[in-house]
């Protein structure tokens, strides 16, 4: 889930560190307003064994996607082959039956799990003062000799309310420990507003 790719957002803050340590420092790039929410574009850095430990974690967590793509195809082909065995002995709708309860199961077995340090948590507090992470819609990184660099865009939806957004992040694995960092983005819902489609754009330009 991320911002319609259509329309152009309202950059509503740019350039802020969000959490430090020795080795590591992560920081929101820019900070995207769209009428359904925001779009929160950050970077990650990582050196000396802080890089290594962020790379392992990489590996190690694409390693058991690629694992639990490969399970999850298995069990899809063997439900499949189990739903055509029920509509030989029960009819079609039978079928239709099984092999939907099949493919819940299957899917609530595989669903991602947020647990495994591979990446950067990012989050926004909750009135009750708890963090609800955030899932990345897109992201990429890059390793070299001592060094890592992970960039990342979270998505939050809806507006916060009044503009008035806690951000937490945290990344332990790599020595990042948790922070909060609040932040005020005035007249947010009227410049969230301001967002227009590419396409209108175009056809101004056309006119």
């Amino acid at each position: 889930m991320g911002p319609d790719e259509e329309l152009l957002g309202v950059v509503v803050h740019s350039g802020l560190v969000l959490g430090r340590s020795r080795d590591v420092v992560v920081a929101i790039r820019r900070i995207t307003a769209f009428p359904s929410g925001l779009a929160l574009d950050t970077v990650v850095l990582a050196r000396d064994i802080h890089a290594e430990a962020a790379g392992r974690r990489e590996q190690a967590a694409s390693a058991h996607r690629r694992a639990a793509e490969m399970a999850q195809r298995e069990d899809e082909a063997a439900a499949q082959q189990d739903s055509q065995a029920a509509a030989q002995r029960e009819g079609p709708a039978a079928r239709e039956r099984h092999h939907a309860l099949k493919q819940a199961m299957i899917e609530q077995r595989y669903l991602p799990s947020f647990g495994e340090g591979d990446s950067l948590r990012l989050g926004a507090t909750t009135p009750a003062g708890e963090a609800r992470w955030l899932d990345a819609y897109a992201s990429s990184s890059s390793r070299t000799e001592g060094h890592y660099r992970l960039e990342a865009a979270y998505w939050l939806t809806p507006l916060p309310v009044d503009g008035l957004l806690t951000l937490a992040c945290a990344w332990p694995e790599i020595g990042l420990p948790e922070t909060q960092t609040d932040l005020i983005l005035p007249d947010l819902a009227v410049r969230a507003a301001e967002a227009f489609s590419l396409w209108d754009f175009a056809e101004d330009a056309e006119a």
